[in-house]
């Protein structure tokens, strides 16, 4: 396939797959064949491009993105090898955001698994097109032909292979090439192409034929030449093909051992021949918009990946969404507004940063030292106004309290922060009420991988215990109340009087303030004091120890001291004059409850309501998405959910997804007061 007639292109490919499928051997061998290294690295040895931190050596597994940029003639291609651990999805995730096409590879040996439909899953979802490489054909229980059909069953009738095995396992000495008609056979001496040998000449023109009906059907002048019986060019199918993968209209099946280097040329190829980039889903001053892969474009850039080097320091990986990045820049950050210069932009290969003069359109570059860019941020020419558009977080799988020693808590604190940068997968909060860190992990592996991190990076040993139920209070009826403060101890005293009403309102609904103060009996200098004590009460707990929600304060009356007040004293004033309104009316406790949408597979929707059931759910409707798969819509009470993302794993054999929301605020029953 010759790829050197087009417009040169930069394009992006994400390697998914299951754990131990092959793919980080596989991008160092299409790193050799695309001129990026001398020779490929050996994953028991710890010298390939990814899989090499510590934690991924400990755990035999990569669990971060690894990247490197590869040429198919003038054609660039950034490879983006992502983790099969189902814990480390959401790397996967964001290189699909990013990627032009999916490599969903497959180990002939294993065949089709739970976690090979994740991740075609997690392609389809993304919109991304898809090619399919079944590796190490040559391994000992390699099984071709359960593997095509496990994998026919998954994709259904768009999945077109385009080449058949000569020989499978130790066997496996060769493909043959279904478009050129011919046999590709790797000896000990060399690469030849011969013709198809006579034992598969009958079967191989069968299937070429219907791969070729399959190709021809996207060009109606092509179809209509080859219906009289004319045989298209090897050119005219390659582009059509082209097309066909970017639409999603064919998925292209290849095969080969990435250990042997053997498929390798001619994947490299074939991912070469993705005809469009895709547009990017945005919000552009607020509005939906579809931003354009233009060339001729301003310069802008989105961020998508932060890693944190021990030599080179912070580095921000982005894609150039238009334009083409030259030499030193000076941008804006659209969500920060602060100019960002990026200095020495270069191409990440492994670890190794490796400095470019140009990025064209549809680029992956990397950025040392910008310590405010955050993934998801766009940089643009000042007066652009771009950003991600908003979207429902996944459930997470498992929900903790980390927990450390008093002198440590600042290291903790620092750790989270830090790893939460590199991994928006792990998402942090601080409880005041507890003064721990609640953390959000996507599974048990993701947890202990951090913890590790905190360790070795941080030198800082946490451990972990359940979360303390999300908890609040709100008043339940109207009260006024004064808050008196007076003191005398030599010298300026300390006076200030407040009087309040507080009035219930919706507990969901934000804090609300009313000044209705006359004649001056509060300066007007102290009036912001009081709102701040009113709102350091409620988030120091009510009678019951909650934070406090719900309310509605007036501030209407007080008196003040010429010499004696200061805002300290009118905030010192206002807290007590909020806690006597709590005392004197007393509070109920309240639970959030959280809207959550399941996706499954319809055979486990019955499992999936009843366990919802089970957590004092209730079910508000069931749908059917484009795929088939069940949609139910439920409101479970927050602290029902610490680890749901790892029940319904069990539940939906891996295959089952939960996006949450906080939705309202409502009364915990007694069951939850009593815990």
């Amino acid at each position: 396939m010759d790829a050197t007639s087009r417009h040169p292109k930069a394009r992006t490919v994400a390697l998914i797959g299951r754990t131990g499928s092959g793919k980080t051997t596989l991008l160092d061998a299409l790193a050799v064949a695309g001129g990026t290294l001398e020779r490929p690295g050996r994953v028991e040895e710890g010298t390939t491009l990814g899989g090499n931190d510590p934690e991924e050596r400990r755990h035999l597994s990569s669990l971060k993105i690894a990247l490197a940029p590869v040429w198919v003639g003038e054609d660039e291609l950034t490879l983006l090898d992502t983790p099969g651990l189902v814990d480390f999805h959401g790397e996967a995730e964001r290189a699909l955001d990013v990627a032009d096409v999916a490599l969903l590879v497959v180990a002939a040996a294993d065949g089709v698994t739970a976690d090979t439909v994740v991740a075609w899953e997690l392609a389809r979802g993304a919109g991304v097109p898809v090619v399919v490489f079944v590796n190490a054909m040559d391994a000992e229980r390699a099984d071709f032909e359960t593997t095509l059909s496990a994998l026919e069953s998954l994709v259904g009738p768009s999945l077109a292979p385009l080449e058949m095995p000569i020989g499978t396992g130790p066997d496996f000495s060769g493909v043959v090439d279904l478009l050129a008609d011919e046999a590709i056979v790797h000896a000990a001496d060399g690469v030849r192409h011969e013709s198809v040998p006579a034992d598969l000449a009958e079967f191989e023109q069968r299937v070429r034929a219907s791969l070729l009906e399959a190709i021809v059907v996207g060009d109606d002048q092509l179809t209509e030449r080859y219906l009289e019986g004319e045989q298209p060019t090897m050119d005219e199918l390659e582009v059509v093909l082209g097309h066909l993968m970017s639409e999603g209209r064919i998925v292209p099946l290849m095969i080969g051992s990435a250990v042997r280097g053997v498929g390798v040329d001619r994947l490299l190829t074939l991912l070469d021949e993705i005809a469009e980039s895709r547009p990017i889903p945005a919000l552009d001053k607020g509005e939906p918009v579809m931003l354009a892969r233009d060339p001729a474009g301003q310069l802008v850039l989105r961020a998508f990946k932060v890693i944190v080097d021990p030599y080179v320091g912070r580095i921000v990986v982005f894609e150039v969404v238009s334009g083409t990045l030259r030499g030193d820049v000076t941008l804006v950050n659209c969500r920060t507004r602060s100019e960002e210069r990026l200095h020495a932009a270069g191409h990440l290969v492994g670890t190794k940063l490796v400095p470019v003069d140009a990025a064209p359109t549809g680029d992956v570059i990397a950025v040392a030292k910008l310590t405010s860019v955050q993934v998801g941020d766009y940089l643009a020419p000042r007066g652009r106004e771009l950003a991600p558009r908003p979207a429902v977080p996944l459930a997470p799988a498992l929900t903790v309290a980390v927990c450390a020693s008093e002198a440590d808590m600042e290291k903790v604190a620092t750790g989270l922060h830090r790893l939460a940068e590199e991994d928006p997968s792990l998402r942090v909060r601080a409880d005041a009420l507890s003064r721990r860190f609640v953390a959000e992990f996507a599974g048990e592996l993701h947890l202990q991988v951090t913890l590790e991190r905190l360790a070795r990076r941080f030198n800082v040993a946490a451990t972990t215990e359940p979360p303390a139920a999300p908890l609040f209070e709100t008043i339940v009826g109207s009260a006024e109340a004064e808050g008196r403060l007076k003191k005398q101890t030599g010298g300026h005293g300390q006076f200030a009087v407040v009087n309040v009403r507080v009035e219930p309102t919706d507990p969901s609904s934000p804090f609300e303030f009313v000044d209705a103060v006359v004649g001056g009996a509060v300066p007007r200098q102290y009036i912001d004091a009081v709102r701040h004590g009113v709102e350091k009460a409620m988030a120091h707990g009510g009678p019951k120890g909650y934070p406090v929600v719900g309310l509605r304060v007036t501030l209407y009356d007080g008196k003040a001291h010429s010499v004696d007040s200061s805002e300290q004293a009118f905030e010192t004033a206002g807290s007590m004059a909020l806690r006597n309104a709590l005392d004197q009316r007393g509070t109920s406790v309240l639970e959030r409850i959280m809207a959550v949408e399941v996706t499954v597979p319809s055979a486990s929707l019955g499992e999936v309501m009843t366990d919802l059931s089970g957590r004092r759910g209730r079910v508000v409707g069931t749908d059917q998405d484009d795929e088939g798969r069940a949609v139910v819509r439920a409101q479970v009470p927050e602290g029902e959910l610490a680890r749901y993302g790892l029940e319904l794993r069990t539940l939906s054999a891996g295959r089952g997804r939960a996006r949450v929301e906080p939705s309202h605020l409502a009364p915990a029953p007694a069951s939850v007061l009593s815990r």
